[in-house]
C-alpha cells in the first residue's frame, strides 16, 4: 500500500504529464481499498491488487478538466513494483537499526535499575529518608 501511495504522490507531483495516470490509478485504488487494504488484511492482498491491475486492458480516460489520455495499466503496475522494491529496501535498512536502538533502551533501563539498587537502605525509590530508629524497639 505504501508503494501505491508513493506512486500516486509522484504522479500528482508530475502535473499534466501524469494527470491521466494519476486520476485513473486513484480511481482504481479507491474502488478496491476497502476490500483489499482496510482492517484485517490477509497476506497477498497487495499481489491481488497488482494482478487486477495487470489484467486491466489499456483504456482511454477523460480527466476532470476534460482532457483525454491513454492509460497503460502495465506501466502503472511496473512503477508500483519498482517503488515497492525501494520501500522494501528502505524498511530493511530501518529494521537493521532496531537492535542498536533496543540496546540503548536496555542500557537506559539497566542504568536506572542499578541506580535504584544502589540506593542506601534508609531511602526509598523517591529518595525520601525513611525513619528506622525506634520502630522495632
Amino acid at each position: 500500500q505504501e508503494s501505491i501511495h508513493r506512486v500516486l504522490r509522484n504522479f500528482k507531483g508530475m502535473g499534466e504529464k501524469k494527470e491521466v495516470s494519476f486520476e485513473w490509478l486513484r480511481d482504481f485504488y479507491i474502488k478496491r481499498v476497502s476490500d483489499l487494504f482496510d482492517g484485517f488484511v490477509k497476506y497477498g492482498n497487495a499481489d491481488q491488487f497488482l494482478e487486477e491491475l495487470l489484467l486491466t486492458p489499456p483504456s482511454m480516460k477523460h480527466t476532470n478538466d476534460g482532457k483525454i489520455g491513454l492509460v497503460d495499466p502495465h506501466g502503472v503496475a511496473e512503477e508500483i513494483i519498482r517503488t515497492r522494491t525501494e520501500v522494501a529496501c528502505e524498511w530493511k535498512d530501518i529494521m537493521m537499526e532496531v537492535p542498536s536502538e533496543h540496546m540503548m533502551f536496555r542500557k537506559a533501563l539497566f542504568d536506572k535499575q542499578m541506580e535504584n539498587w544502589a540506593m542506601p537502605s534508609d531511602t526509598n525509590k523517591h529518595n525520601v529518608p525513611i525513619q528506622t530508629e525506634g520502630i522495632f524497639e
